[in-house]
């Protein structure tokens, strides 16, 4: 299956200007979580040195269609680099969360004393819904059931995951055909962006993939690989109507934006880097704009990507 470019003709985005409702408490809380976003970083370099080497049993008409690079790889060959990457970030993790540093400790105390609960862990990071649910819960009990102890391992074994996983996307982005993928969710972890860049516009053999304002690029929000997605197109639904799909913007910062689908719901929060904008990491760029992922959640739309932080209750 081939993509059709003249489906996906660019028309300009719709915008909506809203006033800029930073806090205090959007600072502190964007501030706790870009210590966080710098900690996992550091910790690739504690990952061990030879990296895991899955079965990817790489099917190009699976990928054409759909299936992301790991999607039929046992989450245990990562035990390793998952296990020296727990160890490394959860003491840390510890002292950025001290309402549940108790529970974290013990989590990263589990895990390096006892394997059964890294592959419980990786296995309960593979699935989804209530199965996921149900092996949180057994994880819980591994680490001896402390407070909300299937809630936070589910938090924090996910962000060592990222680590592991990031590492991953770099070994394999060489394998992913830019020109046959235009899905919204990853092609390497099949996971959904939690941010989407517009960067400048490349030599382009058509002009159904461009608008006079750049190119969009999505950031994994689990391994951080960035790939090119039509514009404008819901990385949820796909719908195209560009009715349905209008951008929030500060009006104090014009290059900065939360793009809303009427269609289904959801937001999800991009930076224009055409104007030679170089401030900005893409792991952090939601943070960066929680101010108005508030404005979205308040009318009404849901996070592309549930975060810690972006849940607003």
């Amino acid at each position: 299956m081939r993509f059709d470019e003249r489906k996906y003709k660019i028309q300009e985005e719709a915008k909506l200007l809203v006033p800029p409702p930073r806090s205090e408490a959007v600072t502190a809380i964007a501030k706790v979580f870009a210590a966080l976003a710098d900690r996992r970083a550091a910790c690739l370099a504690a990952l061990p040195e030879t990296p895991p080497v899955p079965e990817l049993d790489f099917d190009p008409a699976r990928f054409e269609e759909g299936a992301p690079l790991l999607a039929s790889v046992d989450p245990v060959c990562f035990r390793e680099d998952f296990t020296a990457a727990a160890g490394c970030l959860l003491p840390g993790m510890a002292e950025l969360f001290p309402a549940v540093a108790g529970e974290i400790s013990a989590l990263a105390e589990a895990i390096s004393g006892n394997p059964a609960v890294a592959e419980a862990c990786l296995a309960a990071l593979w699935a989804d819904g209530e199965e996921a649910q149900a092996l949180w819960a057994h994880v819980g009990r591994l680490c001896g059931e402390t407070g909300d102890m299937a809630a936070v391992a589910a938090f924090a074994a996910g962000e060592a995951m990222k680590v592991c996983l990031t590492r991953m996307a770099s070994l394999l982005a060489g394998q992913v055909q830019k020109e046959s993928w235009f899905r919204g969710y990853c092609p390497i972890c099949g996971s959904y962006p939690d941010a989407g860049c517009l960067l400048p516009k490349e030599p382009e053999h058509s002009d159904y993939l461009i608008s006079k304002s750049g190119q969009l690029h999505l950031h994994c929000a689990r391994c951080g690989h960035v790939w090119r997605h039509v514009r404008l197109k819901c990385p949820a639904c796909e719908t195209t109507d560009h009715e349905k799909f209008v951008s929030l913007i500060a009006n104090d910062r014009d290059d900065e934006r939360v793009y809303t689908c009427s269609e289904c719901g959801i937001f999800f929060p991009c930076v224009d880097l055409t104007g030679g904008r170089q401030d900005i990491r893409l792991d952090t760029v939601a943070l960066d704009l929680m101010h108005l992922e508030f404005v979205a959640a308040e009318r009404g739309f849901k996070p592309l990507v549930v975060q810690a932080w972006n849940t607003f209750a």
